[in-house]
């Protein structure tokens, strides 16, 4: 049995780092990793990231279940593992995991973030919700934490002045974000405030438009500046939503 050169294993980091996941599976997954030694952890990790960020969803779980067997696995790993079991419909395994992850209390924002997301991703907004509040109590100065939450809340059933104050104090922490001025003003649209909706809409230039990641804010903010007739707007809202819409019909569990 071959063991991973350095020289390959560097390269391929060289390339995850990058985002290449591409290069990083040519690099390793003709070399047997998933096969190796309790030494060879790394490679074995590196590649079922790597077929993560690919979609390849079945071999990286299999990968990555795998490196798990020959020693610890990071907790990027172990998240990246969690989002294949939601992908799966392994749906209890990956409620698990996130949750093991989450009750930990030792990750750092980031990634706190990406267990709460995965648990909105499997129709969990109440533990989403808890995951942001532990964040918020650590460091009070994560505006993505604010804002995740406060998607959360009105997932929840909430009352949307309650996601309104919440992005308002992530736009307090981050007052040039662009993504939490759009849900900004898709909340005030639902709270019928079109006046203040409006206005924030019309700071929104075409260029912004094209990273807009809320296909259903976006679709509100279009209809509201069709009503008001700012067609330029309206259309590349319009348009946006509807590359986002497909994009989610193909992989609604990210």
């Amino acid at each position: 049995m071959n063991k991973i050169s350095e020289e390959t294993l560097q390269r391929a980091w060289l390339a995850h780092l990058s985002g290449e996941p591409d290069q990083v599976i040519q690099l390793l997954a003709s070399d047997n990793v998933l096969t190796q030694t309790h030494d060879d952890i790394e490679p074995a990790v590196l590649l079922g990231l790597a077929l993560h960020e690919c979609g390849r969803t079945l071999e990286a779980a299999d990968a990555i279940e795998k490196a798990s067997l020959l020693g610890p696995i990071p907790d990027d790993a172990r998240i990246a593992l969690a989002s294949c079991y939601a992908q799966l419909r392994r749906i209890d395994l990956a409620r698990e995991l996130y949750l093991e992850l989450a009750l930990s209390r030792r990750l750092d924002a980031d990634l706190m973030l990406k267990v709460a997301a995965g648990l909105s991703a499997i129709d969990s907004p109440q533990l989403a919700m808890k995951v942001c509040e532990w964040i918020t109590e650590k460091d009070d100065s994560v505006g993505q934490a604010y804002y995740d939450m406060g998607v959360y809340s009105a997932r929840c059933g909430n009352a949307l002045y309650i996601s309104e104050a919440l992005t308002r104090r992530a736009l307090q922490l981050d007052a040039g974000n662009f993504h939490y001025r759009v849900g900004l003003a898709s909340l005030l649209i639902q709270l019928q405030r079109d006046g203040e909706a409006l206005e924030l809409a019309l700071t929104f230039t075409l260029d912004q438009l094209q990273h807009a990641t809320c296909f259903s804010c976006l679709q509100r903010i279009a209809d509201l500046l069709n009503r008001h007739q700012h067609t330029d707007l309206a259309v590349a809202c319009q348009e946006r939503s509807d590359v986002l819409r497909a994009a989610r019909a193909t992989n609604p569990i990210h």
